[in-house]
């Protein structure tokens, strides 16, 4: 028959790693999510007019955006987060996160945290819409996102190459 000094001491011992892997395990997740920060594009928060914003962008991987003085886009595998507005469906989650077509775009101030030009997009005629954020300096701007689940890390950053559409 064990001694009870020897129960007790292993209850403690169990009733100790309950409480503590748990609670060690949940501080580890908050510290790798505080050290994991997705990056973004270095420079500040940026306010852009629609004369700076007209014009062609590209990303990384040579996809291309045009935007026009009009309001009207023209877009070849560009990336992005894209919401299928009808479904919900969104890019990281099932759905494209690159667009081919035509489609009009608006930007605005009102709708970051920052005070940075947001950039919207929809696309024809499959109710697909996008945002873009911008970032940098005026002439050394860029439009960038998060592709799906921020925690991912995955962005598009769109560079402008011309001013002419």
């Amino acid at each position: 028959m064990p001694s009870w000094t020897a129960v007790v001491t292993g209850l403690c011992i169990g009733a100790v790693l309950v409480v503590l892997v748990p609670v060690g395990l949940f501080v580890l997740v908050l510290l790798l999510r505080v050290v994991n920060v997705p990056p973004e594009p270095d420079g500040p928060p940026l306010v852009l007019t629609r004369d700076q914003l007209r014009g062609t962008w590209q990303d990384e991987h040579g996809g291309r955006l045009v935007l026009a003085e009009d309001g009207t886009l023209s877009a070849t595998n560009i990336c992005g987060d894209y919401t299928d507005d009808v479904t919900g469906d969104s890019s990281g989650f099932g759905f494209p996160a690159t667009m081919t077509g035509t489609g009009t775009w608006e930007s605005g101030e009102y709708a970051t945290q920052d005070g940075a030009t947001e950039l919207s997009t929809e696309f024809a005629p499959g109710n697909v819409s996008g945002r873009l954020v911008a970032r940098g300096k005026t002439d050394s701007a860029v439009l960038w996102t998060f592709i799906g689940d921020p925690d991912s890390g995955k962005l598009c950053v769109l560079r402008k190459v011309s001013t002419q559409p």
